[in-house]
């Protein structure tokens, strides 16, 4: 596959993320474009007819398990990888009932991306080996996320923080500025109603997150 610049499209908000993963595989494949937004996917797809598109599970406006269903609908053709931070049994489940063709954790090494893209341009299936298969109890937990109005982005970072995480280390891993991971842990403090980080992670193992 990799003498043939097989066409690759990348779906992800995280730009510098994206241009990472550009750089680093630019002399393996042909990437046909970076799309940030959910709402631009399907045009994008028939624009530059890719035959493989890279997606984040977390995209502004329409997320990826959503969009992998359309795709999957309307340009069967094109083959899919989730390229994401959650290492989730329930994310993993819902990839696979959606018969999406690969999944791959953000901090794969390139070779590892690379291996993943080759057995799924080659009509296989790739699922990286390091994924967490134990399902979350997901009533519980999006149950909680509704009823306190939480983002997936704010559920993504009160997990980082219940790892110990710092600010600057939720920046790093999601690749935000430390100013938005500031801001976001304060919406998140505001929402539960928790002062202390001490009582978000005890509010937090309390509802199942």
């Amino acid at each position: 596959m990799n003498e043939s610049k097989a066409s690759l499209l990348i779906a992800d908000d995280h730009v510098l993320f994206s241009e990472g993963i550009i750089s680093m595989l630019r002399d393996t494949y042909h990437f046909s474009g970076l799309v940030t937004d959910g709402k631009q996917v399907m045009n994008a797809i028939l624009e530059r007819k890719p035959a493989l598109i890279l997606l984040d599970i977390n995209v502004p406006n329409i997320d990826g398990l959503e969009l992998a269903k359309l795709i999957k609908s309307n340009f069967a053709e094109v083959r899919i990888i989730f390229l994401t931070m959650y290492n989730e049994g329930k994310f993993v489940d819902q990839a696979q009932k959606l018969k999406v063709d690969g999944y791959m954790l953000k901090h794969s090494t390139k070779e590892e991306l690379i291996l993943a893209i080759d057995k799924v341009l080659s009509g296989g299936k790739y699922f990286d080996p390091k994924l967490n298969l134990e399902k979350t109890n997901l009533h519980q937990t999006d149950y909680f996320v509704k009823k306190f109005l939480l983002t997936p982005r704010e559920v993504e970072i009160i997990r980082l923080i219940k790892k110990g995480a710092s600010s600057g280390q939720i920046a790093e891993a999601l690749h935000l500025s430390e100013e938005t991971v500031r801001s976001h842990r304060k919406n998140i403090h505001f929402k539960l109603g928790v002062s202390k980080v001490s009582e978000l992670i005890e509010f937090a193992n309390a509802n199942g997150l």
